[in-house]
C-alpha cells in the first residue's frame, strides 16, 4: 500500500512535470550504478553523460537561455525520486541545478554563452577566506572553497568572494581548469558526491563573469525571487525524503522473511516492529506532504519579492523535513536489526548518507530557535541561509 501510494502520487501529473519525468526515466540507470558511484567517490562518466543529456543540471535555467525552466515544486519532487535511486546523484543534481541559478545574475551575454555548451555543469562551495581585489578589467581572486559536490563532473566553478575595497560579497565564475582541487573527501556517507575543496591564487576574473546579488537577475521567474540558501534548504529536504522512502522500503522488504535471533516470528509479525513501521510511515507521509505543500504554496503566493513570512516558511520546512526524514531512517534501521550493519544491505549506505545530510548547515538545530524567535515577535534577521 505504501509504495502504491507513492507511485500514484508521483505519476499523477508527470506529463506536465518534466523534472519528475527525467528522474523517473533515469532512476533504473542510477540504481544500477549505485555501487560504482560509492566505490569511485564520484558519478561515473556514462551516468554523467546521461544526466547532462537529459538536462538535469540546467533544470532551473529558463528555456530561452538554454535550460528546461521547470518550476520549483516539480524540481523538489524530482529530487526525491533521484534520491530513492541514489542519494549522491540526487545531491549532485540539487547542488548543480541550484547553484546554476546564480548565472542569472551574470550579464545576459555571459549567461547565454555559459549554457550554449550542452556539457555545462557548475559546482561551488562555501567560501573560506576568499578575497577579491578590484582591477581595471575585473577582480583578482584568492581563496579556498570547501564541500564542492559534483566538482569532478563540473565544467565551471562558482565561488563567493568578499571585495576588499568595500566588503561587498560577489560571485565569480571561472573554468574548472583554473582551479586547484584538494581531495579530502574521505567519508562514509554521500561518498559519490566527491565533495573536494578547491582554491585559486591571484586568479583574474573579468567583469563579465562576476555576479552581484544586489542587482536584479536577467529573468523574473519565481525561483529567482527565492534566496539561494532557501532553495538549497528545500532541495536537500527533498533528497532526505527520498532517502527515507528508500530506507523504509528496504526494511519492509527485509521484514517479510527475517526471523531475528532468539525470536519465534518474522519481523513482519512482531507487534513491536509493526508499531515502529507504522510510526515511520506516518512521519514520512507527513514530512513529504509538509515539504510539497510549503514549496507549492510559497511559489504560488510570491509577489514582486519574497516576504519574511515566506522565508521563514521555507527555512522551517527545510530543516524540519530533514530531521523527520532522519527519524524515519533511524526507525527503519532499528527494525532491520543487525542485518542493516552490513555493506551489502541497501539500508547501510542510506543510513550513512542520511547521517551526512543531517550534519549539513541546512539541518542545523539552531534553525529551530531562529524560527521560534520570529514567531515570538522578534524582527526577522536575514542572512546567507535565509
Amino acid at each position: 500500500m505504501t509504495r502504491e501510494f507513492k507511485e500514484a502520487s508521483i505519476q499523477s501529473s508527470v506529463a506536465e512535470r518534466p523534472a519528475v519525468a527525467i528522474a523517473e526515466k533515469l532512476a533504473s540507470e542510477i540504481s544500477n550504478a549505485a555501487d560504482e558511484i560509492d566505490r569511485l567517490r564520484r558519478l561515473p562518466d556514462d551516468l554523467v553523460s546521461s544526466l547532462k543529456a537529459a538536462g538535469a543540471f540546467r533544470l532551473l535555467i529558463p528555456g530561452e537561455l538554454g535550460g528546461l525552466g521547470v518550476e520549483l515544486p516539480d524540481f523538489v519532487d524530482a529530487l526525491s525520486i533521484f534520491a530513492q535511486a541514489d542519494a549522491s546523484v540526487a545531491w549532485c543534481v540539487s547542488q548543480g541545478a541550484v547553484i546554476a541559478t546564480t548565472s542569472l545574475w551574470l550579464p545576459e551575454a555571459s549567461t547565454r554563452e555559459l549554457w550554449l555548451d550542452p556539457d555545462t555543469a557548475i559546482a561551488n562551495g562555501p567560501p573560506r577566506g576568499c578575497e577579491a581585489t578590484q582591477t581595471p578589467d575585473g577582480l583578482s581572486v584568492t581563496g579556498n572553497w570547501g564541500f564542492s559536490s559534483g566538482c569532478q563532473h563540473a565544467t565551471w566553478m562558482h565561488g563567493a568572494v568578499r571585495r576588499v575595497a568595500d566588503g561587498a560579497w560577489l560571485g565569480v565564475y571561472f573554468p574548472k581548469e583554473q582551479a586547484r582541487f584538494h581531495d579530502n573527501w574521505q567519508v562514509a556517507g554521500l561518498r559519490g558526491t566527491g565533495s573536494f575543496e578547491f582554491s585559486v591564487d591571484g586568479l583574474s576574473v573579468p567583469d563579465e563573469w562576476v555576479t552581484d546579488f544586489r542587482i536584479a537577475p536577467i529573468d523574473d521567474a519565481v525561483v529567482y525571487k527565492i534566496p539561494t540558501g532557501l532553495i538549497f534548504a528545500v532541495s536537500f529536504a527533498a533528497v532526505a525524503v527520498g532517502v527515507a522512502r528508500a530506507s523504509l522500503d528496504a526494511t519492509i522488504d527485509l521484514a517479510q522473511g527475517k526471523v531475528p535471533g532468539y525470536a519465534k516470528q518474522t519481523v513482519r509479525d512482531d507487534p513491536d516492529m509493526q508499531k515502529f513501521i507504522g510510526e515511520a510511515e506516518m512521519r514520512w507521509h507527513a514530512a513529504r506532504a509538509y515539504l510539497h505543500e510549503t514549496v507549492a504554496s510559497v511559489c504560488s503566493e510570491i509577489g514582486s519579492k519574497i516576504t519574511d513570512a515566506q522565508r521563514i516558511a521555507l527555512r522551517m520546512t527545510g530543516t524540519h523535513v530533514i530531521r523527520e526524514s532522519a527519524a524515519v531512517v533511524n526507525l527503519a534501521y532499528t527494525v532491520a536489526g543487525s542485518s542493516a550493519i552490513y555493506q551489502d544491505n541497501p539500508l547501510q549506505r542510506r543510513y550513512q548518507d542520511m547521517q551526512v545530510i543531517t550534519q549539513h548547515v541546512q539541518a542545523r538545530m539552531s534553525h529551530y530557535g531562529f524560527v521560534g524567535r520570529y514567531f515570538l515577535g522578534h524582527p526577522f534577521q536575514p542572512g546567507p541561509l535565509n
